[in-house]
């Protein structure tokens, strides 16, 4: 049986993802919108001088969204585990301290001022090894620092797919339980409806929708204060 690092590894690099196009204008409106609710979170924060620990950084592409909001490339800390994505995000960001490893193998003393898990602790279906990565995270969030959370939530835990696991809201609660904790709920529309909304050109109606709440799927900004 595949540990879920390698089976992370095995899912992530075989899959195929589809770029942003005009015919496909989803994926950029999700960026917009995250940028957005980034900006509104983040604003009353030094970010050009506010340390930043990026968990499961991928590629890059969210680290591009802090560095335009203001965050010193200098003094970011990204951490891949998927060999090929942390060379592609050494390419684009080479003034980044990047590392190709688990984090729960990154040892270090220093401690920061913000760290993000953006959509990563969902494909960690193993309850102990993500748990563990929240509870370590806190460990190095310096005092009135912030930890942002972005993922699926559900107090079931879920499996979505054999990839994907939902996590818990009452279960992150718990292990930041000395911590202030404030959670923006349903950011998003359901992507099937957002997309239909796309491909019929009436993107514009996806603001109106998501309003609603109804019809959004269960993806959550969650905030901690230490």
């Amino acid at each position: 049986m595949l540990s879920d690092l390698e089976r992370m590894k095995t899912f992530y690099t075989s899959r195929n993802t589809k770029e942003w196009s005009p015919f496909q204008c989803y994926p950029f409106f999700l960026a917009c919108k995250q940028k957005w609710i980034l900006t509104k979170l983040l604003n009353h924060i030094d970010l050009p001088n506010s340390t930043l620990l990026d968990i499961g950084s991928g590629e890059g592409d969210f680290l591009l969204t802090m560095i335009g909001l203001g965050t010193n490339p200098s003094n970011i800390t990204a951490i891949e585990y998927l060999e090929d994505r942390i060379l592609k995000l050494q390419q684009r960001l080479p003034h980044v301290t990047s590392y190709h490893m688990d984090y729960l193998q990154y040892d270090t003393e220093s401690q920061f001022d913000i760290i993000t898990i953006m959509a990563v602790l969902t494909s960690i279906v193993d309850n102990n090894i993500r748990y563990n990565i929240l509870t370590k995270a806190l460990l190095q969030l310096k005092k009135n620092g912030y930890l942002i959370l972005y993922d699926f939530f559900d107090d079931k835990e879920q499996f979505l797919s054999e990839n994907y696991r939902s996590l818990s809201y009452k279960k992150v609660c718990e292990i930041a339980a000395e911590c202030e904790i404030s959670v923006l709920k349903k950011v998003y529309l359901k992507s099937k409806y957002a997309k239909g909304l796309c491909k019929i050109k009436l993107p514009w109606l996806i603001p109106i929708f998501e309003s609603l709440k109804i019809f959004n799927d269960n993806y959550h900004f969650i905030i901690i204060k230490k």
